[in-house]
């Protein structure tokens, strides 16, 4: 069974390295969807060995992006390459060293389409995780990605924003754009049970860098005022600011077993330690 994994990425040379490091050590090949980055992720992605495709989007508008046209870009060509199983993550999250003793169990089952996994998010370094709101504690049936899935011919990302004349009518009726398109749904197309396997944790690295986290929040911020005009403007501003707070957040320690000590020097990011409350 060929297992392929896929990932979009953007100027994500901090982090890059680390997870093509630990995705070559248990797939067999992995695809690159780069979104014009002015990094050097292109370049890392291509010094990776198991890394077979680099698809480069090239310079792009900053609010072009259309998140499921990218994971169906990515789907198309892991078919191309063969592809019996897709690993579908992003550049700044890994599953835990331990995936790697039951991956080849898990897609040898002849009767499960898709599993599903557990995401944290430490926060302001490696040590803790915020277990406040589920954005940073993802149970294994929230999650989207990472998320594995048996490939059949009619598996497709679907447009989270539903039908054309849909989209017209929020076009005349609110001023609501039809891009950018930012999030997904569950996929069409899978044959076979879901599984969600809790006991397996992938460790989502977007909040241990402050100050790229509150770049982050700005850019998702002014995408919101320009895709939803209709939106009030504090209603927004309130939005970017709860994925800034911590005053009211609860931290658990992050259990060492879920990173990849042999590659975390590869990470660059300036560690802030965050005491837990």
């Amino acid at each position: 069974m060929k297992l392929v994994a896929c990932i979009p990425a953007k100027n994500e040379s901090w982090i890059l390295k680390y997870t093509l490091s630990a995705l070559a050590t248990f797939v067999d090949e992995i695809i690159v969807l780069d979104d014009g980055s002015t990094d050097d992720t292109v370049a890392i992605a291509r010094a990776c060995s198991k890394v077979s495709v680099v698809i480069e989007k090239g310079p792009q508008a900053p609010l072009a992006r259309n998140e499921p046209s990218d994971w169906n870009r990515l789907t198309e060509a892991a078919r191309q390459r063969g592809a019996d199983w897709i690993l579908y993550t992003d550049a700044d999250e890994m599953l835990e060293p331990g995936f790697t003793q039951c991956v080849r169990s898990l897609i040898a089952c002849d009767d499960v389409g898709v599993y599903r996994f557990r995401k944290i998010s430490p926060w302001k370094g490696l040590d803790y995780y915020r277990t406040d709101a589920p954005r940073y504690d993802h149970k294994a049936a929230e999650t989207l990605n990472p998320i594995l899935i048996r490939v059949t011919p009619t598996l497709a990302w679907p447009n989270p924003k539903g039908s054309i004349w849909k989209r017209w009518v929020k076009r005349v009726v609110r001023g609501e754009k039809f891009k950018p398109v930012f999030g997904r749904i569950f996929p069409v197309g899978v044959e076979g049970k879901i599984v969600d396997r809790d006991d397996l944790v992938s460790v989502h690295f977007n909040h241990v860098d402050f100050t790229r986290l509150i770049r982050k929040q700005l850019f998702y911020a002014v995408n919101e005022c320009k895709e939803r005009p209709h939106r009030p403007v504090d209603d927004v501003v309130e939005w970017a600011y709860r994925g800034l707070d911590d005053s009211k957040a609860k931290f658990v320690a992050v259990d060492p077993k879920w990173l990849w000590q042999e590659y975390v020097g590869a990470i660059a990011f300036p560690i802030t330690k965050t005491a837990p409350r």
